[in-house]
């Protein structure tokens, strides 16, 4: 079950990887002005390093079976699931204040690739948990 959590694990970040090519490609760095764009700069950096430092703990538990990285990895998941969220709040569609900008990188997100990560991301959660919980 380890190595499958793993596997559900490395499919989202593969997933939101390609999310993150997208938003780069279409100048999400640039784009520093308040108020155009939906998605600041160190909410995408924090999810994609502490997803990175996520993988990193699971991987640690899986090849040297050290329990406390498996605890980290769960506290860190939480964290990551927890910005992933409030990017999709920041992304969806409104009349606030951020939506004014017509040209967003975030607009160019394919919405099958949201759902599919988001998808996975859930399961990737729910599955860390039920390991972790099960085994202490």
């Amino acid at each position: 079950m380890d190595v499958f959590v793993l596997g559900a694990w490395l499919l989202t970040a593969g997933l939101g990887g390609y999310l993150a090519t997208v938003w780069v490609r279409h100048g999400g760095l640039r784009q520093r002005t308040p108020g155009v764009t939906r998605l600041p700069l160190w909410l995408v950096l924090g999810h994609v390093a502490l997803a990175v430092a996520g993988v990193a703990a699971w991987t640690a538990y899986v090849v040297g079976g050290v329990r406390s990285s498996a605890w980290a990895a769960c506290a860190v998941v939480l964290i990551v699931a927890a910005f992933g969220v409030m990017m999709l709040l920041r992304w969806l569609p409104s009349s606030g204040r951020h939506s004014h900008g017509g040209a967003t990188a975030e607009r160019h997100f394919p919405l099958t690739a949201v759902v599919a990560h988001g998808t996975t991301a859930g399961a990737t959660v729910l599955l860390v948990l039920l390991v972790v919980l099960g085994k202490a």
